[in-house]
């Protein structure tokens, strides 16, 4: 039985986090329209000459040398990243309240 009541919760939790949360979303996106003085500049990833060849058919993989979670190189390009993600993240001023409130929900 309480299988069947969280079945039936989470599609609604969901519903409802989306209504609520696509108006400020869209606060957001629209305060980024700045004539791009707000743009994001992501670092530099390079590419690989990487093909992997599947019974005839050549598959290009450019960004294998990512998959080497434990490379120096790849630390430091998601370093790089998280940098501009977090920038971005933390100007999003009810950040703290939305936490706050998907925490809520999820120990309910």
């Amino acid at each position: 039985m309480k299988k069947m009541k969280l079945a039936v919760l989470w599609p609604a939790m969901l519903a409802f986090l989306s209504l609520t949360l696509s108006a400020p979303l869209r606060l957001v996106r629209a305060q980024g329209r700045d004539g791009g003085a707000g743009r994001l500049t992501y670092p530099e990833t390079k590419k690989d000459n990487v093909v992997d060849d599947y019974f005839g058919t050549k598959v290009p993989d450019p960004y294998r040398w990512l998959e080497n979670d434990r490379a120096p190189e790849v630390a430091a390009w998601v370093e790089a990243e998280n940098k501009v993600t977090f920038a971005y993240l933390d100007k999003i001023p009810y950040r703290a309240q939305l936490k706050d409130r998907l925490t809520k929900l999820r120990h309910f």
